[in-house]
């Protein structure tokens, strides 16, 4: 059974290095960090983190960071990770952040301390910064729902640009031409590649052929629909013809503050969301969206990390990115 003695060892390096290399530590050249976790590798050596045993026992534990789990989104990919871990004989811990970066902060800090073999985090509002302890580390990790721009580590997310893309198309071939989006947050990389879903849209037919209005109230909740509607409304009437939100939530908010100011839906403007909502099936009139495969991504996620942690093989970083598809319901009509 190899130890840490073991490891220094066929590194060529000392105990302390072979520490620090474990620890995240900034102060070891990347040449020797990858020595150490090839031999770590080879010598199927699992650290124990702060428990300081050379066992190579599995905690069959997983740490999930998710930012919450309101709603439906975020309770589904975690359903589906729990049910696939549980089938292979593995237990989870899941913290929720809430979308702070220093909550985050600890909470990773905190995983990197605990009995976890592996750890899946979800979106992070702190960016990409809070994970390179654990990429430097050698800890399995998967990424899910946030997009990176070098892909070290496997990665599993859902084609937001393009879903972006196939509402906005979806509207335009539909006859509408004056549009209001709702935008998610600024801090959220899922909302991010919505919009840009829309502007390429835009760029293949034109300024001239499409104009997008964007709310002023952005964000994943009712009332940054309601909030975005009722304010463009004021200040600009009704100039648009439908409504693309980046979020089921955010269209039933929107659906509401139409319907407040007398303004029918679908007969006046035409609603689209993105997620396909457990709701969406029984708003009035039901919503047509874009639909986001969560418990695949679940499911996927977690299949992909239970590898990592029990084959010995080495793989290269593998960045699974599942299809969206538009369901068609009664909110949108042609023009």
């Amino acid at each position: 059974m190899a130890n840490i003695r073991d490891v220094a060892r066929m590194a060529n390096v000392s105990i302390a290095t072979v520490s620090r290399v474990i620890n995240g530590s900034e102060n070891v050249s990347e040449e020797t960090r990858k020595k150490v976790l090839n031999a770590m590798k080879k010598l199927n050596y699992k650290p124990m983190m702060s428990f300081k045993t050379t066992s190579r026992e599995l905690f069959k534990t997983i740490g999930i960071l998710i930012p919450d789990i309101r709603g439906y989104h975020y309770s589904d990919i975690v359903m589906a990770i729990e049910e696939y871990a549980y089938s292979k004989g593995f237990d989870i811990m899941l913290a929720l952040p809430k979308g702070e970066p220093d909550a985050e902060q600890h909470v990773l800090d905190q995983y990197f301390r605990r009995k976890v073999d592996g750890v899946i985090l979800g979106e992070l509002y702190g960016g990409s910064k809070l994970i390179q302890r654990f990429e430097k580390s050698g800890i399995p990790m998967v990424v899910i729902d946030f997009a990176v721009d070098e892909i070290n580590f496997d990665t599993v997310n859902v084609d937001n640009i393009g879903g972006g893309y196939a509402a906005i198309k979806y509207l335009y071939e539909h006859g509408h031409r004056k549009i209001l989006f709702i935008p998610g947050p600024e801090n959220s990389p899922a909302a991010l590649d919505r919009e840009k879903g829309i502007r390429k849209f835009i760029d293949k037919v034109g300024n001239s052929n499409l104009e997008i209005y964007y709310g002023v109230h952005r964000g994943y909740n009712s009332e940054h629909g309601w909030v975005s509607v009722v304010r463009h409304l004021q200040e600009h009437g009704l100039n648009f013809t439908a409504i693309f939100a980046v979020n089921d939530w955010a269209a039933i908010g929107a659906m509401d503050a139409l319907k407040e100011h007398g303004i029918k839906v679908p007969e006046q403007v035409s609603v689209i969301g993105f997620d396909d909502a457990p709701f969406a099936n029984y708003t009035n009139p039901r919503l047509t969206t874009v639909m986001q495969p969560r418990w695949e991504m679940g499911t996927t996620a977690a299949q992909l990390l239970i590898e990592r942690i029990t084959d010995k093989r080495t793989r290269l970083p593998r960045n699974i990115i599942l299809p969206t598809k538009i369901v068609e319901r009664e909110s949108v009509r042609q023009t």
